[in-house]
């Protein structure tokens, strides 16, 4: 009987140490294997340099990076995480043609369905404060007198932003008449509505003019544009929305997005709880615009100076906000 009981004993402790191996063996497995789901962030080539300045400080600097030009398709079914981007934004909420979105909640909530704003580069009138802001009859003919429009007629976006302004019918709904749009962007240069010349400009041709004193300049422009330039050298610019239409009673503005959209299987989304709090954090925010010459969306950052806080307020305050999505 001692010895039957000995012996169950025995088994018995077989049987736990062969369970705590097994157990063991799945969870190394688990740790180790190249199919475990593993966060990868997927960001945009040009926004590389700006994520890993971010992700030291976050919660997640051990996780992998990987530029958008360098993933893989098909994504490995075990990636999850985010992509990381201008380019890679939502499908066009309100159905408006000609690659414009536009959206009427996003400086409130912060995103569109699963896609998190985390910075923008708004487009603004550049000024110096000496200068009256641009008007809707100026916009549209010309500057009488004292004063010109300068233009990057080189740069594609430069002119096609100036084209949607002018060819935005009604508050956030713009023509959809491609030809249109081909004319309109064709007939800028033709009267006197830009410098001469404006065609061939590159902006940094423009930038003297803008921070010269011989004359009113206007330059329609990304904010970011204007933080490349030496900081002393702008402290006296002011920033506007673009003149409106006298008849209408709100007022939207054109952004670059960068844009935060998860992927992965569904039960692999249920983890990015925690990057999704990080991600949408004025802080985390602050420090990738800071790095990009962007704004944070997020509506509690501290603007980087006084030019950012003329666009930071522009953003919160418009009726609504459009991207335009980059012409391949």
């Amino acid at each position: 009987m001692v010895y039957t009981n000995r012996q169950d004993m025995k088994n018995k402790y077989i049987w736990i140490a062969l369970f705590a191996f097994v157990l063991l063996l799945a969870i190394c497995l688990r740790l180790f294997s190249p199919n475990r789901p593993r966060l990868v962030w997927i960001v945009e080539d040009r926004f590389i340099e700006a994520w890993e300045q971010a992700l030291p400080s976050s919660p997640f600097r051990k996780t992998i990076l990987t530029p958008l030009s360098a993933a893989e398709s098909p994504l490995p079914r075990h990636w999850y995480g985010y992509r990381i981007g201008c380019r890679q934004g939502p499908n066009t909420p309100d159905g408006n043609g000609n690659s414009i979105r536009v959206y009427h909640e996003l400086t409130r909530q912060g995103r569109y369905e699963e896609a998190l704003a985390l910075t923008v580069d708004p487009w603004l009138v550049f000024r110096r404060s000496a200068t009256p802001p641009l008007n809707r009859e100026m916009a549209e003919r010309g500057p009488v007198g004292n004063g010109r429009i300068f233009m990057a007629g080189s740069d594609r976006s430069a002119v096609r932003a100036w084209t949607a302004q002018l060819l935005q019918e009604t508050p956030g709904v713009f023509s959809e008449d491609e030809e249109r749009w081909d004319r309109i962007g064709e007939r800028l240069f033709i009267g006197r509505n830009f410098q001469a010349g404006a065609l061939t400009y590159r902006w940094e041709e423009i930038w003297p003019y803008l921070l010269g004193e011989d004359e009113a300049v206007w330059v329609y422009c990304p904010l970011s544009r204007i933080r490349e330039l030496p900081a002393d050298e702008t402290e006296d610019l002011k920033a506007d929305v673009f003149p409106t239409r006298p008849e209408w009673d709100e007022f939207g503005i054109q952004v670059d997005i960068l844009w935060a959209i998860p992927y992965g299987s569904r039960n692999n989304r249920k983890k990015l709880t925690s990057a999704e709090t990080w991600l949408q954090s004025a802080a985390a925010q602050s420090q990738i615009a800071n790095t990009l010459g962007w704004l944070a969306a997020h509506q509690s950052t501290r603007p980087f100076n006084p030019i950012s806080w003329n666009a930071q307020k522009a953003w919160l305050t418009a009726s609504y906000v459009w991207e335009m999505i980059a012409q391949e």
